[in-house]
């Protein structure tokens, strides 16, 4: 069962998030910010992170540029974000990287998450 970590400041779309990615089976944490969402990935050892890019306490390009530079996990990761041009060279430059601009449907957002979680597993 694929475990699924994601993070938005808006709490409706984290819920929206929890019921898509549990709906297909999979476990679901859920974060806050951007804070939460690194001890969450160190805890929780997600195969795949949703991330918002404008978050309190470090946005998703942070969360990112930690987990992916820093620890050196090569997690997939999709952006679903209003700011999408921020983090586009990202999903340029680095394999397993998506970028979705808000609002995302979820049948895309979950077509999406199945092929980075085959294409990285």
């Amino acid at each position: 069962m694929p475990k699924i970590l994601a993070a938005d400041d808006d709490q409706i779309i984290v819920s929206y998030y929890e019921t898509l990615f549990s709906g297909a089976g999979w476990e679901v944490k859920t974060a806050e910010d951007g804070a939460s969402a690194l001890d969450k990935c160190l805890d929780f050892n997600p195969d795949l992170l949703v991330l918002d890019v404008d978050m309190p306490c470090g946005g998703g390009a942070l969360v990112f540029s930690v987990i992916r530079r820093i620890l050196q996990l090569g997690k997939p990761i999709i952006f679903v974000t209003g700011l999408p041009e921020r983090v586009r060279g990202l999903a340029l430059t680095y394999k397993g990287v998506s970028v979705f601009p808000k609002p995302v449907k979820g049948e895309m957002l979950l077509a999406e998450a199945k092929r980075l979680l085959a294409f990285t597993g």
